[in-house]
């Protein structure tokens, strides 16, 4: 499998092929898919809009014209729906003094400035009361014997979580710096609905947080999608600022810093606060109709290995004005990445592979919790044995020739060995990641195939760029 997967990571210049030689991938022919794709016709590319329908037909005109085949029997497109939760910026949180209690309330602020949150089923009918448990950090991890529920009861109750993971900096613990797939927030929102919690509210820190709160703000304020056939969906769910938290504690006569040294210690449970929570909006929905993207490279033999080569093609759309453009472009995110992986399927379009199938995917609502790429590894067109690797594609950048990568998450399977070997035989070194708090490999496609027992890697260029002063990669990619 090794001698596999390192075969394709050699891409078109040493893959052993039949035919021809192909056309070179050039600058100009990435960016001629760049423009388009970024371009403001498209309309950032939001998932089951106007643009993000032109963006999957102009991968699939272009899969069509590479020689591609179609992956779904005759199809290029495999339909899914979504369900959108449009945001109520008059949604209120407001905590009721104690259980007992009947009217009189604390408010929790204002939707956006101070906290955001959403009813994921519209079942829930706009109006949740339930009383509020602080969980510590949400997190149920046996590889690290870590458990902050201990067999409480926690049905029906809302709890109140701090984002990330305990133990900081120290790397024996949850991977120190790193953040691993139990300290993501969708991985606790998952966690919740199992114990049968009715909600989650993340507590975002002041400072030390991996995105800031405009970044929380701005995303849910434009609305969220999800996979409406999923059962493990909350009632409630969504974010408060440490301020508002502290606000919230403060009712139940508690201290925020305090509750988080008690949440570092493994014998952490959970703490009733006494109070009940409030929530009331009127969120909107609206079932939405995207579609994934594919075209087969065959190589002629039958039942091949396949390998999956992945970049999404939704980005998030339309906004609210800034300096007078509203238009999330996604030149970067996913534009470059997308543009890379059709300069290749075109490259080997022309000239297939020898012993080994590609599959060129374009995954839908990538932006809305790899929607598009889960679905797929569920409902995969070929048996899942037949499944070597998934090489991602996400934010390439366009700064320069690098001659560095970075394989994030290649570290989780086979593929870090076979990363190495490939970088070495082209003369280029392997970097780290450069901020792994971000926890990238959970947030990107690959994670999809992961979580499918398909090994997955984030291939990325790095920040040492030829010909340019050193550090020039890494100061245009934090000034990104």
């Amino acid at each position: 499998m090794k001698n596999l997967l390192a075969l394709v990571l050699l891409l078109p210049a040493s893959l052993p092929c039949a035919g021809a030689e192909p056309r070179p991938v050039t600058p100009g022919e990435i960016a001629a898919h760049l423009c388009f794709l970024s371009s403001d016709l498209l309309e950032g590319r939001g998932v089951g809009t106007r643009g993000g329908k032109l963006a999957e037909s102009y991968i699939e005109t272009v899969f069509r014209a590479g020689g591609l085949a179609p992956v779904f029997g005759e199809s290029y497109l495999q339909q899914l729906e979504l369900r959108r939760i449009l945001p109520d910026p008059l949604f209120s949180l407001e905590i009721v003094e104690a259980v007992e209690t009947v009217g009189g309330s604390v408010p929790l602020g204002a939707f956006g400035p101070d906290f955001v949150a959403a009813f994921p089923k519209p079942e829930t009918g706009g109006r949740l009361e339930a009383e509020v448990v602080f969980a510590g950090y949400g997190i149920e991890a046996s590889p690290w014997s870590w458990d902050d529920f201990k067999g409480a009861d926690l049905k029906g109750k809302v709890l109140l979580v701090l984002a990330g993971e305990p133990g900081g900096d120290d790397p024996a613990l949850f991977e120190g710096k790193a953040l691993t797939y139990f300290g993501r927030w969708t991985t606790k929102f998952e966690v919740a609905a199992r114990k049968g919690a009715a909600g989650v509210l993340l507590i975002h820190p002041s400072k030390g947080a991996p995105t800031s709160w405009d970044v929380v703000r701005n995303g849910w304020s434009r609305g969220t999608a999800l996979d409406p056939t999923r059962k493990d969906l909350l009632a409630l769910q969504g974010w408060l600022t440490e301020a508002r938290a502290e606000k919230l504690l403060a009712a139940a006569r508690l201290d925020l810093d305090e509750l988080k040294k008690r949440a570092e210690e493994r014998t952490f449970r959970p703490v009733p606060l006494g109070l009940k929570l409030r929530a009331t909006g009127n969120n909107r929905y609206e079932t939405v109709r995207t579609a994934n993207v594919a075209g087969f490279v065959r190589c002629g033999r039958k039942d091949a290995p396949v390998v999956v080569i992945s970049a999404h093609h939704d980005h998030l759309g339309v906004g609210n004005p800034e300096q007078g453009d509203a238009i999330y472009n996604g030149a970067i995110d996913n534009g470059s990445a997308l543009a890379a992986m059709l300069a290749l399927a075109r490259t080997f379009g022309e000239r297939p592979p020898a012993g080994v199938d590609l599959l060129f995917l374009a995954p839908a609502a990538e932006e809305e919790g790899l929607i598009g790429s889960a679905f797929f590894a569920r409902n995969l067109p070929v048996p899942s044995a037949r499944i070597a690797a998934n090489l991602n594609l996400e934010m390439s950048a366009v700064w320069g020739e690098a001659r560095d990568l970075v394989a994030i998450g290649a570290r989780y399977s086979e593929l870090q060995d076979v990363v190495e070997t490939i970088a070495r035989r082209h003369g280029m070194t392997v970097t780290p990641e450069a901020n792994p708090e971000q926890g990238f490999f959970f947030r990107s496609d690959q994670f999809s195939f992961a979580r499918a027992g398909i090994p997955g890697t984030w291939i990325d260029l790095g920040d040492d760029l030829a010909g340019k002063p050193a550090g020039t990669g890494k100061r245009l990619r934090d000034a990104y």
